[in-house]
């Protein structure tokens, strides 16, 4: 029933928020617009924000003189605090300013569209018109894309493949550096293993019997990543391998682990915010897929790969499964990862 009236909820969100752009555009044709001041809004989560990097990146290229301001979650401030097209990040309504010429709503809420109604900016361009103008042709396109679609009626040029990026600065880099040097790592892998559901964790014994191969085939060292909540599960995790392997869940930032995933010879983790941020940052990256929405949330980048055995219940509520006996996620095999990993390496 929670379920449900979420669902039910989001669609009356998409329905406001497609509307009153509606409203506030009128008949203005979008390309002719002059932006000075202009608000992002990106309310949900890591890999949500990271697919929308470019965004940021665009809207300068068009509006080169405007000051454009992020509203997005508090633990996501560090994936975007050194990307020069972004002017000002904040977390809080309270934190704004109520005279944006254009308002670009990725991802809000009824606060967000409430805030829109009240300080009326010139033009609103909102995430809920485009999913809405999708859905009608029963066809939902990756994440970039549709980040992409949002601001498409506002440019003035065409762009056929967007390039997310993280941006990192000498601080992140060197604390990377730092980690490997310390510990006299040169090759490495970076496992993630959890996911905030748990459905969408792969086996950790399948870890472990990846985790083997590449350290006995490719002499990799492993290295285990999370939030800090993760460090006792990926304990128990290394407990069961004989070789030495390094646990910093909780120890970086999203900037900080984007500059130590793009030293990185590999990435295998299961679908979640970090990814994304491995996704986009030009390494070898194999997404482990359970219940996710197939196409739309795939890791993005051209180094990228992903192992998705997609059932007749997908896309599913990703908490109550059909077949708990062997759900989704672990109908993929060690031996399949291991032939992915080798097409990527190679």
């Amino acid at each position: 029933m929670i379920v449900s009236l979420n669902h039910l909820n989001e669609k009356f969100v998409f329905a406001a928020s497609a509307l009153l752009s509606k409203i506030i555009n009128g008949d203005t044709n979008l390309k002719t617009i002059s932006a000075k001041k202009i608000l992002c809004i990106r309310l949900d989560e890591i890999g949500d924000l990271c697919y929308s990097l470019h965004v940021f990146d665009l809207l300068k290229q068009q509006y080169p003189q405007a000051e454009i301001t992020l509203l997005c979650k508090p633990f996501s401030v560090s994936l975007v605090q050194n990307q020069a097209s972004v002017n000002k990040v904040v977390t809080a309504f309270s934190e704004l300013e109520h005279n944006y010429d254009l308002i670009v709503e990725l991802r809000g809420s009824w606060k967000s569209i409430w805030f829109a109604a009240q300080h009326k900016p010139t033009v609103r361009v909102d995430r809920a018109t485009v999913r809405l103008k999708n859905k009608k042709i029963g066809k939902h396109p990756h994440e970039v894309y549709t980040n992409l679609q949002v601001i498409e009626p506002l440019l003035n040029f065409e762009l056929e493949n967007p390039n997310p990026k993280i941006y990192l600065n000498a601080k992140d880099n060197q604390k990377a550096t730092n980690f490997l040097v310390g510990n006299s790592i040169d090759q490495f892998a970076v496992f993630h293993t959890e996911a905030r559901k748990k459905l969408r964790r792969w086996d950790e014994n399948n870890f472990v019997a990846l985790a083997n191969y590449l350290h006995q085939k490719h002499n990799f060292e492993i290295v285990f990543i999370g939030a800090s909540d993760d460090f006792s599960s990926i304990d128990k995790l290394q407990k069961k391998l004989d070789f030495k392997t390094y646990n910093i869940a909780g120890e970086f930032n999203l900037s900080e682990f984007a500059a130590l995933v793009s030293k990185a010879n590999l990435y295998v983790g299961n679908e979640s915010g970090p990814l994304s941020i491995a996704s986009v940052s030009d390494l070898p990256t194999l997404g482990l897929f359970g219940p996710g929405e197939a196409e739309v949330f795939y890791p993005y980048g051209k180094k990228s790969a992903f192992l998705h055995h997609v059932l007749e219940c997908n896309p599913c509520d990703q908490i109550h499964c059909i077949h708990p006996e062997n759900p989704c996620i672990n109908r993929i095999t060690v031996q399949e990862a291991i032939l992915k990993v080798e097409q990527l390496l190679t």
